[in-house]
C-alpha cells in the first residue's frame, strides 16, 4: 500500500506572503549593511567602540538568523516543507540576538528606533513567518 502525499493549491494570500517575505529579507539584508555607519553617527565614542568589540559569536548568530530567514523566504515561495525548520532557525537565533542587542548591550541610550521599534519588528515577523509556515505545512500547501 503506497501512501499518496497529496497537496493542495494555496491560496493568493499565500502568494502574496511568500513574495512580502522575500521582499522583507531583501529589505533585511540591505539595511543591515548600513546599521553599522548609522550607529557611528548616532552614539557616543564609548558606545561605538563597544559595538565594534561586539562577541565573535553574536556576528554569527546573526548571520545564521539573517540568511535562514531569507532561505526560508525562497523555500516558502517555492512551497518546500523545509522552510519551517529555516524559519524556526532564524525566529530562535533573532530572537537571542534581538535580547541581546537590548539588555546584556544596553543599546537603549541611542535611539527608541534602534533599540526597541525594529527589534519589535524584526522578531514579529520572524514569529509570523514560523507560525505561518507550519500553518501552510499543516494546509498541505507544500509540495
Amino acid at each position: 500500500m503506497l501512501m499518496e502525499i497529496t497537496t493542495q493549491k494555496p491560496p493568493v494570500s499565500f502568494w502574496i506572503i511568500a513574495c512580502l517575505a522575500i521582499a522583507w529579507n531583501l529589505f533585511e539584508i540591505y539595511f543591515s549593511s548600513f546599521q553599522l555607519d548609522y550607529l557611528e553617527q548616532n552614539s557616543t565614542a564609548a558606545e561605538f567602540e563597544k559595538i565594534q568589540n561586539l562577541p565573535f559569536w553574536y556576528l554569527i548568530i546573526f548571520m545564521i538568523a539573517l540568511f535562514s530567514e531569507m532561505l526560508g523566504a525562497f523555500l516558502l515561495f517555492m512551497r518546500r516543507k523545509i522552510c519551517v525548520s529555516f524559519f524556526f532557525v532564524a525566529m530562535v537565533a533573532l530572537i537571542f540576538i534581538e535580547f541581546y542587542w537590548l539588555f546584556f548591550f544596553s543599546i537603549r541610550k541611542t535611539s527608541m528606533m534602534v533599540s526597541v521599534i525594529i527589534p519589535t519588528v524584526v522578531v514579529a515577523v520572524a514569529v509570523f513567518l514560523f507560525f505561518y509556515s507550519r500553518f501552510a505545512n499543516r494546509k498541505g500547501w507544500f509540495k
